[in-house]
């Protein structure tokens, strides 16, 4: 007894040291890179810490309002349930950059890396104490590891619960136990909960374990077992159906609207901007590991299956996820950005765990040594050539470097920050024209929150969108809006290498707009130019123009067809209707919605600091030469002593063609039922005037329903 006693005694002395040593390399190495950086965090970088954040202070002022936040946030594309397990963290440590990183590694992060040890041994099965350690440190010598994390990304939380799916079924692959089940398809939709690409994960999963089935029949088959091979066939179909209901039940339960709306969203056109060539995305594939990494993979789990080193059905599952995983990344959806890449690191890391006790387990003497030496030594001149702040280049055979973040340029951001600023006090509308990975509206707005108070940051108010013709719209609202507009020259757009990247030709509502001030458009005219200038990395000059008079609509008219000559294909987010006055602190068509094809909604909301509401809404579709706009008006405030519609119809040049106008107020039938004529017409413009000539208020804001432009019958 006392010999057991002290065999246990030694083994948790070594699992502690060995968690210890994980532990310490992974707050090193995290604390040192991030501590190098000296950087303004942009976009997806920085989205995700200032939610968190935001989420942790939320919760240091009031847990109640904090919970209801939350909980709204799960009909939300992007919910604040990964966030959560952070927030402690961030409560005791503080919100700084390195806190954050550091928050993630430790809850996150950690235990993903223990999960991958843990599936390993049931992969493979010698030494599972071993193989688990190694599999754990072999982690550690994969950049992709640690990258999206260090880049400000928290979804390896998903990983976390795709993991456990994983190794619960790898402990039972005909999945006996029916507890294990619903323990799965529950995990799976964890992981779609915390972020919702993790749907794919969930697909290759079902796609995987489908696979094995029928290819345990086809052994059956062969053995002519065939009342045995429908029976497994029938449990194995009922089961993966349950798992299937499981994760579409607990997705309905817990984030109904989330769900709805993910089932019934066409992403591949939402996301086309996003979605690399295939050539693209397989050299970006290759240089985030680096193509020998890649060759010890395939020898890992091609040898270790043919010398039968690996359990047979957990190897085949690994390798069905694995092929479904990379068909979904690389040849489906092909989407460029770091976070991606950890759907396919932990076949990387299974697969040279696989490749190092493959060689031990089959090789002797010097061979052995040298191929795992030299094997090891490429992982570790590999890690090193990723995470190191010096650019190396050793071709694809490499990973790529992702040294910490750098920018050459700091104090001109923080001089150009300062300037506009002091420029733009009572937050003025700031047009960014320009969205690069180095030069873009979220960066300066993610400056001025590291140099000023937290209570103070937001008020420099740069416009950021739109910014992708895909997703978003015709920049002519906020253009409209902006008092000022900040241009970069050369054009700053995301070019094909860089880390958050888009396919080529995907800003022309950027460029737009960069093209209306370089080239004089008319509209620019409205503007002028200021003299200081700015500075800042790869020789992009930064100029900034001040708006001296409001644009009248005839050039806005003629300033929206020069957008749409040039933009040859409407932008995705691009409706029928477009609010002139849109308030640029909502996004895009936030006044206007569409009720179905051709049926719209209207409201008249609020400017910020203005007692003004958005009151102009321009018609883009086609228009007869008798329109006739019909609708259900609503008048909220019954304080509201009435409003005008007036309809005008313009021309492509900006020539006012015809006008009409009606009255309403709280004693007429509220039926909007207005025409007007007119040839040669290109734009219908509805206009939300005040009866009494005075300038419309609060009290006088209105719904528009069922909102239809058609021809008046004959």
């Amino acid at each position: 007894m006392a010999l057991f006693d002290l065999k246990l005694r030694r083994k948790f002395l070594i699992d502690g040291v060995f968690l210890f040593l994980v532990v310490f390399l992974t707050v090193g190495v995290t604390s040192i890179y991030v501590s190098s950086e000296r950087t303004f965090y942009w976009w997806d970088y920085a989205g995700y810490n200032t939610a968190t954040v935001n989420t942790a202070n939320l919760f240091r002022e009031s847990p109640q309002k904090a919970w209801a936040g939350v909980i709204e946030s799960l009909a939300k594309e992007k919910n604040l349930l990964i966030s959560l397990p952070l927030v402690p963290f961030i409560l005791l440590f503080g919100d700084s950059r390195l806190s954050y990183i550091l928050s993630i590694s430790l809850i996150y992060v950690l235990p993903f890396r223990l999960l991958l040890g843990a599936i390993s041994a049931q992969l493979i099965p010698v030494y599972p104490r071993r193989v688990f350690g190694s599999t754990v440190l072999l982690s550690l010598l994969i950049p992709m590891s640690w990258i999206p994390t260090l880049r400000g990304y928290l979804d390896t939380g998903g990983c976390v619960f795709v993991g456990l799916a994983i190794w619960v079924y790898l402990q039972d692959v005909r999945l006996k136990s029916w507890w294990k089940v619903p323990l799965i398809g529950v995990f799976l939709a964890t992981a779609i909960l915390f972020r919702r690409h993790f749907a794919y994960s969930a697909i290759a999963f079902l796609g995987a374990a489908s696979l094995q089935a029928f290819f345990e029949l086809f052994v059956l088959k062969n053995r002519k077992q065939t009342a045995l091979k429908y029976k497994l066939l029938l449990e194995s179909g009922i089961k993966l159906g349950l798992i299937a209901a499981t994760i579409l039940t607990f997705l309905m339960l817990v984030a109904g609207d989330f769900t709805r709306s993910a089932l019934t969203v066409n992403y591949g056109n939402l996301y086309v901007a996003w979605s690399l060539p295939v050539n693209d995305i397989l050299i970006r594939y290759a240089s985030f590991y680096g193509l020998g990494t890649w060759l010890l993979v395939l020898i890992g789990l091609a040898a270790g299956i043919l010398r039968r080193i690996l359990v047979p059905g957990a190897a085949v599952f690994v390798c069905l996820f694995g092929v479904f995983s990379l068909v979904e990344w690389l040849l489906v959806l092909r989407y460029g950005y770091l976070h991606y890449t950890i759907h396919v690191t932990p076949i990387a890391v299974l697969g040279l765990s696989a490749f190092f006790w493959t060689i031990w387990l089959t090789l002797k003497g010097n061979v052995r040594y040298l191929m795992l030496g030299a094997a090891g030594f490429y992982l570790i001149v590999n890690a090193a050539v990723g995470l190191i702040p010096v650019k190396v280049d050793l071709s694809r055979l490499f990973v790529s470097n992702f040294g910490p973040l750098v920018r050459s340029d700091y104090g001109e951001v923080v001089k150009l920050v300062e300037f506009l600023r002091k420029l733009a006090p009572d937050e003025e509308p700031i047009y960014i024209a320009g969205a690069s990975n180095s030069f873009n509206a979220n960066i300066l707005r993610q400056a001025n929150r590291q140099l000023n108070p937290p209570q103070g940051w937001w008020k420099l108010n740069t416009i950021g969108r739109p910014q992708i013709d895909s997703r978003d719209s015709y920049p002519l609202p906020e253009l409209l809006q902006a008092q000022y507009a900040v241009v970069a020259t050369p054009f700053q757009q995301v070019l094909p290498t860089d880390e958050q990247v888009l396919r080529s030709h995907e800003q022309d509502v950027v460029k737009v707009v960069w093209d209306a001030f370089t080239q004089n458009w008319e509209i620019s005219r409205d503007f002028q130019l200021l003299p200081e200038q700015f500075k800042l990395e790869s020789g992009v000059t930064v100029r900034v123009y001040q708006r001296i008079r409001p644009t009248d609509p005839a050039t806005a008219v003629r300033t929206l067809y020069a957008m749409q000559q040039q933009i040859v294909d409407r932008p995705g987010g691009q409706l029928d209707w477009i609010s002139l006055r849109q308030s640029i602190y909502t996004s895009a068509n936030y006044s206007v919605s569409r009720e179905s094809n051709n049926l719209y909604k209207i409201v008249t909301h609020s400017i910020k600091n203005s007692h003004k509401l958005d009151t102009s809404f321009l018609y883009l579709g086609a228009i007869s030469d008798k329109a006739q706009v019909t609708g259900k008006l609503t008048l909220a405030n019954k304080q509201c002593p009435g409003v005008a519609l007036g309809l005008t119809l313009w021309d492509k040049q900006g020539n006012l063609i015809n006008s009409a106008q009606m009255e309403y107020d709280r004693k007429s039938a509220i039926n909007l039922n207005l025409s007007v004529g007119g040839k040669n017409t290109t734009y219908l413009m509805l206009e939300v005037l005040s009866s009494d000539k005075q300038e419309l208020t609060n009290q006088c804001q209105l719904e528009i329903n069922n909102l239809s432009v058609g021809s008046k019958p004959k």
